[in-house]
């Protein structure tokens, strides 16, 4: 049983069994989709590294050959005539040759300023003369600290390009001699602003930009306003430059946002160009459709949920109409399941469930009615055997009384008489009110008192009266009387008592009926006791007692009928248990 019981907890129900189903159907195709979502980020994520890189290599080379470019075309100005005569023998010139070689110079700086759009200005610093000439003014001083800045002792980077003072140059001097003071020097300032701008349209994504870091002379230039990411880009070229990394792609965090960083260096220059855009622009449409995945997945859910509630409702609805119409076929309720209008398997099973109920009604209506015929004739008997049983008795008394010329109590022992076996030869009914069987207990009391006078004292509590008219089987309170006087008081020298009284609980009604016969002993109990429980076998025992509780019982049931004990009067006490739930007449 309780293995049953284990197994009933542990059963799932038809709509988890669905559910399970269709979930174990969806989950595959929802993982395998985020899946497909997630490689495609991936792959998105490494087509627009790679697009990065590829601008990267691009922008660089571009830079690159501009500033090798220029490389190329300063050493022809470097051994220039005309600075070698201003830079040697200026002093020693004439304003008109002076003149002439600085206009001639001037051409030639023009010539190479626009050379690239990426020049602002070209300067030839001359300090014999204490010019520096522009392209197309004249300086009438040399600025040291320029001038000590772009020589080639103080170039120990190595690299083409100089920062100074937040600008950017490419210099040439004259003579190539590194611990020696040069003639002339000429310098190629690039704008720092065109670099910018064209920095800034490397990338074409918004919120995206590009910096060119150099870490040997610390500077960068980018039109990045926010310090944080230049500081962040700062921080991660030199750990790349520690790892020697020359190009790639990473992912920084800059404040609470993610980007896509990547990177390539630059012999040449000295300087890595970086290059990041907003990973969300890569990941933000992929995050939205894998919003849309899980938006479509929790309506799946909901679907499924619908449907497997649709069939467990198609299912358990007329399943559970089975199984109560079967509850109540084991409560006794045999009936048809009514308006069986389906046409699926639960229209065969209810048509099929409906012909087998029929047929038992009829067999159990045919069980019945055979039992019950059998169980009024078994009353019909036992009730005869109690008729005759008080009217000799009755005769005697009535003669004594007859004799002794007392006709008033004579009078009245004829109408107790009267009733008395008027009552218990009625046929109309096995049934009488609870009432009216009290009543004809107290009448065969009242024919005891005249047989014995004041002798046996009767103590007979009322009835309540909510329980007047429930209906009981006749004749079950007078026979239990009659054997207490027979064989209890009747027999006491000095008298005796008895004690009829009643206990309520619910439905249920308790007859006490005790007496202070003293000649009762356990073992007479015990045998009492044991002849009631054995009384459905017996059915030739035939004494008052065994036929009241055998009746008691064919009417209720077997947890009804008498009981016998001890009473506080220390006789016999006699317990009716009736169940009172019946109509009332």
């Amino acid at each position: 049983m309780g293995f049953r019981n284990a197994l009933k907890q542990n059963r799932q129900t038809i709509f988890a069994k669905l559910m399970l189903t269709f979930i174990a159907v969806l989950a595959p195709l929802y993982v395998l989709t985020l899946i497909i979502n997630d490689k495609g980020a991936e792959s998105t994520r490494k087509e627009i590294s790679q697009s990065l890189a590829s601008r990267n290599d691009f922008y660089l080379n571009m830079l690159q050959l501009e500033v090798e470019r220029v490389m190329r075309v300063l050493p022809e100005y470097v051994v220039d005539k005309d600075l070698m005569a201003l830079g040697s023998t200026g002093n020693f010139l004439n304003d008109y040759e002076k003149i002439d070689n600085i206009v001639a110079i001037q051409r030639r700086l023009n010539l190479i300023k626009y050379n690239s759009h990426y020049i602002q200005e070209v300067r030839a610093y001359i300090p014999m003369i204490q010019r520096t000439i522009l392209s197309t003014t004249i300086e009438t001083t040399v600025n040291d600290e320029e001038f000590n800045a772009l020589q080639l002792v103080n170039n120990t980077h190595g690299t083409a390009l100089t920062h100074w003072n937040d600008r950017l140059f490419i210099s040439m001097q004259y003579p190539f001699i590194a611990n020696r003071m040069p003639l002339f020097l000429i310098g190629v300032e690039l704008s720092v602003d065109k670099l910018k701008q064209s920095l800034s349209e490397v990338i074409s994504i918004p919120n995206g930009n590009a910096a060119l870091v150099n870490l040997k002379q610390g500077w960068t230039v980018s039109d990045e306003t926010d310090a944080t990411i230049i500081a962040a880009l700062r921080s991660h070229t030199s750990e790349l430059s520690r790892q020697e990394a020359s190009a790639g792609y990473d992912t920084l965090r800059f404040g609470e946002d993610l980007y896509m960083v990547s990177y390539t260096y630059s012999e040449a220059l000295g300087s890595y160009l970086v290059s990041y855009v907003p990973e969300s622009y890569v990941t933000g449409p992929i995050s939205k459709y894998r919003n849309w995945i899980l938006g479509v997945s929790v309506l799946s859910v909901f679907i499924v949920l619908f449907f497997s509630m649709s069939i467990y409702r198609m299912i358990h609805s007329p399943l559970k109409g089975l199984i109560g119409a079967f509850r109540r076929m084991r409560n006794g309720d045999i009936e048809p399941i009514g308006d069986v209008k389906r046409h699926d398997e639960f229209g065969y099973l209810y048509t099929a469930y409906n012909e087998t109920a029929i047929h038992l009604k009829t067999l159990i209506q045919e069980n019945y009615e055979q039992k019950i015929h059998s169980q009024r004739s078994e009353l019909k008997r036992l009730q005869s055997q109690i008729n005759p049983h008080f009217l000799y008795n009755c005769f005697f008394v009535l003669c004594r009384l007859i004799k002794s010329e007392d006709l008033e109590l004579s009078y009245r022992f004829c109408q107790y008489v009267g009733d008395y076996f008027q009552y218990i030869t009625r046929d109309d009914s096995d049934e009488v009110p609870l009432q009216t069987e009290m009543k004809h207990a107290g009448t065969y009391v009242d024919i005891q008192k005249v047989c014995y006078g004041g002798r046996i004292q009767v103590q007979f509590d009322e009835l309540d009266p909510a329980y007047e008219k429930r209906r009981v089987p006749r004749l079950i309170l007078q026979p239990i009387v009659e054997n207490m006087y027979k064989h209890a008081v009747s027999q006491m020298l000095g008298g005796g008592k008895l004690w009829i009284h009643m206990a309520y609980d619910g439905d249920d009604l308790t007859i006490y009926m005790e007496d202070s016969g003293g000649g009762l002993t356990d073992e007479d109990l015990e045998r009492l006791n044991r002849k009631l429980n054995r009384s459905a076998q017996s059915i030739e025992d035939t004494t008052g007692l065994i036929n009241v509780h055998r009746r008691i019982q064919i009417k209720y049931g077997a947890d009804y009928g008498l009981s016998m004990s001890r009473s506080e009067l220390g006789g016999l006490r006699a317990a009716i248990r009736l169940s009172l739930k019946e109509g009332v007449e």
